[in-house]
């Protein structure tokens, strides 16, 4: 498996579309077969030789990631490695998402985690307020745009609540995106670029806003109504009621100015 990756950061290989092809197949087979997703009947004869050989043993789901994670440190071959890697099954998407999660946050336990714990957005959130990702002048944009190209991979959707769920814990979900949402504004809110003689910056705020965009119209349950200030019932009273109280002083003041007052 550590051969099948460093040819998915080789260019040339990536470039040559049979080869390519080839790879993301065995790759496929070997993620699947470690995960029990694929297919038992399936013809896996070079899978099968290549896992002959190692152990059987339950920790097995981690052992490549682990092999993988410590093998590449550089986030912009982490990111090559990441969209190169297969992800048609739901093991292979989990692989890829927890690989990613574990560069974003240079934590290997996120190579074992279960899918229903993976993704904390207030943990992400407090993350990016480390000094790495503060804006100034001493800012590594290149890395910043890998760094943030990363963590989309690794939230993909968001794993949102399901459609049964309570209202409050959907709102829940939607308060904690918009606070990630609101972090990542504020990062490329802050990157001045001044065009072709900056395209580092410029190429690091467009993933910035990219990341922001799917945040809020993608990830979130139901996009955000315009103008909105509070999510919950006890907000939208609130607002009902500000907006109450500025139309009847409208409505005074109009009165007034008909009465020659």
């Amino acid at each position: 498996m550590g051969i099948l990756c460093r040819l998915l950061l080789d260019r040339e290989v990536v470039q040559d579309h049979h080869l390519l092809h080839v790879i993301h197949d065995i790759t496929s087979k070997v993620i699947d077969y470690i995960g029990g997703d694929g297919d038992e009947e399936v013809d896996c004869s070079l899978v099968y030789l290549v896992h002959r050989k190692l152990t059987q043993l339950t920790h097995q789901m981690t052992a490549i990631p682990a092999l993988i994670y410590h093998s590449v440190q550089n986030p912009g071959l982490q990111l090559q490695l990441l969209r190169n890697l297969p992800c048609s099954s739901s093991q292979q998407s989990l692989l890829r998402r927890r690989l990613a999660l574990a560069f974003f946050f240079h934590d290997p336990a996120y190579l074992s985690k279960d899918r229903q714990e993976l993704l904390d957005m207030k943990a992400i959130t407090r993350y990016l307020c480390q000094p790495r990702f503060i804006i100034n002048s001493a800012t590594n944009y290149p890395g910043l745009a890998a760094a943030i190209a990363i963590l989309a991979i690794g939230l993909d959707n968001g794993d949102p609540p399901p459609m049964e769920a309570t209202k409050e814990i959907i709102t829940a979900f939607n308060n904690d995106l918009d606070m990630l949402a609101q972090r990542i504004k504020g990062m490329f809110t802050q990157i001045v670029d001044t065009g072709a003689s900056q395209m580092r910056r410029t190429e690091a705020k467009e993933v910035l806003e990219s990341f922001h965009s799917c945040l809020v119209y993608a990830v979130r349950t139901k996009q955000k109504p315009k103008g909105m200030m509070w999510e919950d019932d006890v907000g939208a009273e609130k607002q009902k009621l500000v907006m109450m109280n500025f139309i009847q002083r409208d409505n005074i003041v109009s009165n007034l100015d008909g009465s020659g007052v």
